[in-house]
């Protein structure tokens, strides 16, 4: 998700956000991964993935790979790591 500099801090992407994770709740999705900034997600709930034992396939930041649950208790259990679709690769 991105916004262009000079519409940055028009509360452009929070509303993307906010609205992707409830599409994501709309299609029955439980928990929604993030590789991004750990302030900015960190608003919508999202935490270090790490402590519920889930990894990232890249070699990322650990604060800035996140995760989020969209139904309560859908992390329980969950450990792991996420691997993204081939469209992200070159990412490394």
């Amino acid at each position: 998700m991105a916004v262009l500099p000079n519409r940055q801090r028009e509360g452009i992407g929070s509303f993307l956000v906010r609205r992707g994770l409830d599409e994501c709740r709309r299609l029955g999705h439980e928990r929604v991964v993030v590789l991004g900034h750990p302030e900015y997600y960190g608003r919508f709930g999202f935490l270090p993935a790490s402590r519920v034992g889930i990894r990232c396939e890249y070699d990322a930041p650990e604060g800035a790979f996140m995760v989020v649950e969209l139904r309560p208790g859908a992390l329980n259990g969950c450990a792991g790591t996420a691997v993204y679709a081939p469209e992200f690769g070159g990412l490394e």
